[in-house]
């Protein structure tokens, strides 16, 4: 049992509490539980694909516009997590098993996000610490058919989520162009219409028209 064990499945309760905001550093001390032990070629990959799920949907995320929607019930969630993960450690050490089930305890909080949580990027955030903790699992016991499938479920999660946020949020820079755009284009007419009126309103005093005869003779 090590602190980076310990401290994942209190950065998963930092996940249902806040969202994807804990997700990189979730991923960054899931990584560090699996390679703490050894850095077998099964350790390594399950460590990189941690840190790919964990960091990349957060830096895909960042060039999106948030809603700032609330969830309600909000503060007795996490609480229900951690009640959950109390009683999974009682059972554990009821059946004699001397290993801190880590991933098993990540595996729920993300369960209970999922469950509990209604935005979008919230149930995004829980799948993926729930593919955290599975992956942890599956290479402190040296499963590698679960870190297989677990590396494909992580893909399959991890590009539907970002279709659905590509489909349903705004981009940032599509949000801020049209509002630039506006403004200088009622810059360049304001402009053009001080050019030929006074700051009245009213035509200048030096403003001559242009007959129609040379509008004539410049389009012939």
């Amino acid at each position: 049992m090590t602190l980076a064990a310990i401290l994942a499945p209190l950065l998963a309760l930092c996940v249902v509490a806040r969202g994807m905001g804990f997700l990189p550093a979730l991923g960054v001390v899931t990584a560090i539980a699996i390679l703490v032990d050894g850095l077998e070629p099964l350790q390594q990959v399950g460590a990189g694909l941690v840190l790919v799920f964990s960091i990349g949907p957060a830096w895909f995320l960042s060039y999106y516009q948030h809603d700032g929607v609330q969830e309600r019930g909000g503060p007795a969630v996490p609480f229900l997590a951690l009640g959950l993960m109390v009683v999974l450690l009682l059972a554990s050490a009821r059946s004699g098993s001397a290993a801190f089930p880590a991933g098993l305890c990540v595996v729920l909080a993300g369960l209970v996000a999922v469950t509990c949580r209604h935005a979008m990027v919230w149930q995004w955030a829980g799948l993926l610490t729930c593919i955290n903790g599975i992956m942890l699992a599956g290479v402190v016991e040296k499963q590698i058919m679960v870190v297989g499938v677990t590396a494909l479920a992580g893909c399959v999660i991890a590009l539907l989520g970002g279709m659905c946020v590509h489909r349903v949020m705004p981009r940032i820079a599509v949000v801020r162009a049209p509002g630039r755009d506006g403004d200088k284009k009622k810059g360049k007419k304001h402009k053009s219409s001080q050019s030929e009126t006074g700051s009245t309103g009213a035509p200048r005093p030096d403003y001559v028209p242009k007959p129609p005869l040379a509008d004539a003779e410049s389009e012939a």
